[in-house]
Formats: C-alpha cells, structure tokens, sequence
C-alpha cells in the first residue's frame, strides 16, 4: 500500500503519520512467516550446493571403480593407430597391414552437356536401382525431365543410401561419378536401369565396372572394391573397413597404409599409472570440497543472549549453518566418514586403507591431506592392490563402490535416472516455501484492508470534526452579533 497524505484537515491531526505508524505495525505480523520461508529458502539452496558437490565426487568415485586401473597408453606406430577401451589388456601385439580397405568408384562416359536429359522421352517412368556388396539399395525414380547428369546426381543423394553422386567436368566432359559410402566389397556397387533403355545403355553396370577387359558393364571402374588385409600376431584377417575392433578385445585398430617393410609393427599397451594418481588426486579434492560445505551448512554458533529478559527467547545466531541439526546431513557425513576411514582389501594386502595412499584424515574435520610422494611410491609398487582396495574383489566391497552406494542414496544415479533422499527433502522444503507465501500473501490482504478501514474511519472523524468546527464557528459569529 503507498504512502498516506495527510487528511486531517478538519480535525487538524495527522492522520497520514497515524496511518503509517499503524500500518508498520500491522506488517510486523508478516516477519514471523518471513522468517520461516527464509529458512527453508537456505536450507533449499544449501541442499542444492551439498548435492551438487556430491554429484562431483560420484564422477570422481566412478573413476575409481573402473576408468582409473583400466587406462591403458597405447604405442605410437606409422601403418595404423589404435585406441583402447577399458575392457582391454595390458598386452603387446605384432600387426602387418597388407592393404587398406578401398570404396567402390564408377564414372560415366563423357557427355556435352551436364543437364540435358539422356534418358528415352517417352512420358513413362523409369528406376535407378544401386546395390550395394552388403545387400543395401538405393532406388530411385525419374521422370522424362529428370534424367540429366545433374538430376540423377541430385536425386541418388536425397534418397541418402549406399551410394553418393558427383557432376565431373573433365577432359572427356561431364561425367556422372557413383562413390560406394562403404569401404571394401561390402560397399562394392551394381547399377540397373528398369524402364529406359537409353539411360540403363549408360549406367547397367553388373561386374565392378569396365575395366578395359571388355566385361559389358556400361560405368567405367574408377576404383575397384577392396577389403582391407591385415595379419595380427601372425594369425591372417580380411575386413571391409579400415576401422577394426574384433580383432583384439576392446582395441580397435584404425589402419591408415600399408606397412612399410615385411616386418610387423609392434602395439604396445601398458598401463597408464598416473591415471591412478589423477584419480586419487580429483578424489580426495573433490571429498574435501564436499566437507567443506556440509560443516558450514551445519555450524553452530551460540545464540547472542546479552540484553535479554528472562521472559525473551533468544533467536538463531545468523552465523549458523542452515542445515545446523539436520539428521538427514549428519546421518550422510556420518556414512561418509565411516567408509573413508574402513579397513578394504585382503587383510595381509600391502594397500588396505587411505592412510596406505598416503592420505591422511583429519579427525576433527574429516579433511583429507595427500602425501604425493608416498602415493607415487604405492602406485608404482603395488597398483593392483591400489585397484582391489578400491573396487574390491570378489565378493569383497571396495571402498570405491561402498562410496557410490552412498552417494546414490543421497542424489541419485543419472544413469538410472534414480533420485536419492535430498531430492525429496529439497522438495518438501520447496512446499513450505508455498505454504508460507500463500501465509505472507492472505496476510497481507488483512493488513491492507485494515489500513483501510483506519483510513476510512480517519476520514470519517475529519470531516465530522470539519463540521462540528464549522457549526461552532457559526455559533461564534451568531452570538457576537447579539
């Protein structure tokens, strides 16, 4: 409601301060449900920052239960490059590259003009059909008007199937060039025109194409399918691509040319040990910055009683945590602090705890502190025991997945799309935040139409007292005239 001018102008009293002073009043009876939905608005966002941390530590925590004792660099070599994934095997293999995988290539003879019709003119229809080695084909159908050079190019592209079509303007003149989308004889490419024979004199290709030996096929070969061949620790392969990954598990070998000399190549994989290290390290960042906030969001600071009365209740002190005295939060750094600290692995294992790695965990805080150096010397001695205590073995819980079993019951897994227990609090406190706006404005409706009652009832007073002064002054000249 605005501000109120003043309106005693019969009674001479100001009625515009009297109705601020009662309206300030009465908007003190907002601060209580105020009070209340900034508090579940702090508790909301401190939730939200706590759970986005966790969410940085699940991504951390998830490394540690495979992508970190998986990782594996992989030997540079000149014939081919191979990349690994997490299922491979520290290992070394002897690799010859015979020949690449090469796409199916045909052209059309030379023609004058580019987008002149070839085909018969004779107001029926004709197909296209291009088959590829792998059994896929590409139709496509044409009108009188439509079987230029440009047009036929124009539309084997739109039907998007085995094949694609380029326009050449060469010495022998335009020419319709047809390039297999597959490498090898999967990709190898026929031709059939049904419907024109002018047009299928130019394009029936059944044998790879003319190749100069007289085979009858109407598209010259540009470049004849190939598969590539390959010999993998001394064992023979034939495949239709370049990029190979049923060979060695979980590799796939991307062959770029053919070897150089009749040796093999070697590929090396090992290992990548400072995997292990980074993930280590993210680990204990990204468990520290979660204690950090869930110690803020549950300090406690002593009440500020100085000044009180006996009969005064002491407020909050604003310097506490939002979440102070939460169960949910302490039963979760509870759970947390009891996995770091636990005991992992074989009982006789060189690497059983954190303090094995090198960390070391504060008892008042829970902050972790990293010892690099010990960590180097764990890591290049024992890495498998640095894996089995994080991600167990057998039937043994590694520290790792104990960890994910508690993130994922607080926030959830967006794998699975699962939500954990802040989710649902978050959602409980978003409704009290309702509750109390829905209290703050039906409160607020009172308070107003209070005011203007006031106001009225002002109002009213003024211009009785601006009629009783009137009458008095009337009264006064009446009786000075007797």
């Amino acid at each position: 409601m605005a501000s109120f001018s003043s309106i005693g102008i019969g009674s001479g009293m100001d009625t515009g301060a009297m109705l601020e002073q009662i309206k300030a009043a009465e908007q003190m009876r907002l601060k209580p449900y105020t009070l209340m939905q900034n508090t579940y608005k702090s508790k909301i966002s401190a939730w939200g920052q706590i759970s986005s941390s966790m969410s940085a530590l699940q991504g951390s925590v998830k490394k540690l239960t495979n992508d970190a004792f998986n990782t594996l660099s992989v030997s540079t070599n000149k014939a081919f490059t191979a990349k690994a994934g997490t299922g491979a095997s520290a290992d070394t293999h002897a690799v010859h590259i015979e020949q690449l995988a090469v796409a199916h290539k045909l052209k059309t003879d030379g023609k004058p003009e580019s987008d002149v019709p070839l085909g018969e003119q004779n107001g029926a229809t004709r197909t296209i059909t291009i088959t590829n080695g792998d059994g896929k084909e590409t139709k496509v159908t044409l009108e009188d008007d439509e079987t230029s050079l440009d047009q036929i190019a124009k539309a084997i592209n739109k039907a998007d199937g085995g094949a694609k079509a380029s326009v050449q303007r060469t010495n022998e003149g335009y020419q319709l060039v047809l390039s297999a989308k597959e490498t090898g004889t999967d990709g190898e490419m026929t031709v059939k025109v049904d419907g024109d024979t002018a047009l299928g004199d130019i394009l029936d290709t059944s044998s790879g194409g003319d190749d100069g030996s007289g085979n009858g096929d109407n598209m010259k070969l540009v470049t004849a399918a190939q598969n590539a061949r390959l010999t993998v620790d001394g064992m023979d392969y034939e495949r239709s691509t370049n990029n190979i990954s049923d060979i060695i598990t979980d590799v796939t070998l991307e062959l770029k040319a053919k070897s150089e000399t009749t040796e093999p190549e070697q590929l090396t994989l090992t290992r990548d040990n400072s995997a292990i290290k980074t993930s280590v390290k993210d680990f204990v960042e990204k468990y520290n910055a979660l204690l950090k906030l869930t110690s803020a969001a549950s300090k406690y600071v002593p009440n500020d009683t100085s000044g009180l009365k006996d009969e005064d209740v002491a407020n909050k002190n604003g310097d506490s945590g939002a979440l102070m005295g939460d169960s949910t939060l302490r039963g979760m750094v509870g759970e947390l602090r009891t996995a770091v600290n636990g005991i992992y692995g074989d009982s006789d294992a060189d690497v059983t705890a954190l303090a094995d790695l090198g960390i070391k965990i504060d008892a008042a805080t829970g902050q972790m502190t990293l010892n690099e150096t010990k960590l180097d010397s764990a890591i290049a001695d024992n890495p498998d025991s640095i894996a089995d205590m994080f991600m167990g073995r057998g039937e043994k819980e590694g520290l790792a997945t104990k960890l994910s079993t508690i993130v994922e019951k607080y926030v959830g897994d967006p794998d699975t799309k699962s939500e954990g227990i802040i989710k649902t609090s978050t959602e409980g406190l978003d409704e009290q935040v309702k509750i109390m706006q829905t209290q703050l404005d039906k409160t607020q409706k009172l308070i107003d139409a209070q005011v203007e009652r006031y106001r009225i009832q002002f109002q009213n007073l003024d211009s009785t007292m601006s009629k009783m002064n009137s009458l008095s002054n009337q009264m006064g000249s009446l009786l000075a005239s007797l």
